[in-house]
């Protein structure tokens, strides 16, 4: 595989890996969980599995599926089932966006080909691939800050931020990758 194609895999793969390094071990509690906010764990994941697949279906299928069209689990588009099974179902189906947009960016694509946009523009396939790593990974982000006060985490273990006026005593953690505490 050439550089480009090497390049755009793997920056997906990373954006997939951050995605599900946040939600794979949750609860249904904790995906159901906003902390006061309009925007649940279950409904980030299904909004970003969903423009996941918008995002594909745009640049590779005709006739391309919107918001509207594409296959939602269960059909709910605009609801959820507060169910483990359907979570599941909703994991799969992001699972399935991350297998398609792999295979997708394998050559012999050309990813300097223009492809089409779900909001009317068009951009190279390799800025597309961009923009889903980035939707990915803004989304990731929130799920993790949505954690982090759930849970009441602090920063991790040494990290400390000097303009931060709130006290993190007892509140930092320790990564797996760090180590045992000494």
């Amino acid at each position: 595989m050439g550089e480009e194609h090497l390049l755009a895999r793997a920056t997906l793969e990373e954006a997939f890996t951050v995605f599900d390094d946040n939600v794979r071990d949750l609860t249904l509690e904790e995906f159901l969980d906003a902390q006061g906010g309009y925007r649940s764990i279950i409904r980030l994941t299904k909004h970003t599995a969903g423009w996941t697949h918008v995002y594909h279906s745009y640049a590779f299928e005709d006739p391309r599926r919107s918001w509207e069209a594409i296959d939602w689990p269960r059909g709910l588009r605009d609801r959820i089932d507060a169910s483990d099974a359907y979570l599941r179902e909703l994991l799969a189906w992001m699972r399935a966006a991350r297998d398609t947009w792999f295979a997708a960016v394998d050559e012999p694509v050309h990813l300097a080909s223009v492809r089409p946009l779900h909001w009317g523009d068009t951009a190279p396939l390799r800025e597309i691939v961009a923009m889903v790593a980035g939707h990915l990974t803004y989304h990731a982000g929130e799920i993790n800050e949505i954690l982090a006060i759930r849970r009441g985490e602090a920063f991790e273990v040494g990290e400390e931020v000097e303009e931060n006026h709130i006290a993190t005593d007892g509140h930092r953690v320790r990564p797996a990758w760090m180590g045992p505490e000494l």
